[in-house]
């Protein structure tokens, strides 16, 4: 009886050792894991300080002269807070012309102006430094 008690005895020696290197190893992949990340802020849209070299400039909710002005609203002389822009109507002044459309902050509501009158840009071209991407102007 001895004999089979010994190796019974063994048998649960060796299946408790195993069993507790195999919870020492899950407990290290436990202790191992990353923590969890916290949700990220969203990030604000880079801006751009702008100059509207332009006198009695219309502000409007879109690119696009179907889009009224804001009544009242007039962007003149100014440096404005540009947060994107894009493409829309061709509006002509004197040797200017552009189908870029600027979306200012010139702290009152948010709107769109023509970039012809931002200065920095060229004919048919874009302002420097304004971001071309139309998710930043949300």
């Amino acid at each position: 009886m001895t004999g089979s008690t010994t190796k019974r005895t063994s048998r649960l020696r060796r299946t408790a050792a195993a069993a507790v290197a195999a919870c020492g190893a899950g407990l290290s992949l436990i202790a191992a894991a990353p923590a969890p990340q916290a949700p990220q802020a969203p990030q604000a849209p880079e801006t751009t300080r702008v100059y509207v070299w332009g006198t009695d400039v219309n502000m409007r909710a879109c690119a696009a002269f179907s889009c009224p002005p804001y009544s009242g609203v007039k962007v003149s002389r100014m440096y404005v807070t540009a947060y994107c822009q894009n493409t829309g109507d061709t509006v002509k002044d004197g040797p200017y012309e552009n189908n870029y459309w600027v979306q200012v902050d010139a702290g009152g509501p948010r709107g769109w102006i023509s970039a012809v009158y931002v200065r920095g840009g060229g004919n048919y071209d874009p302002i420097p430094g304004v971001s071309e991407n139309f998710e930043d102007c949300f």
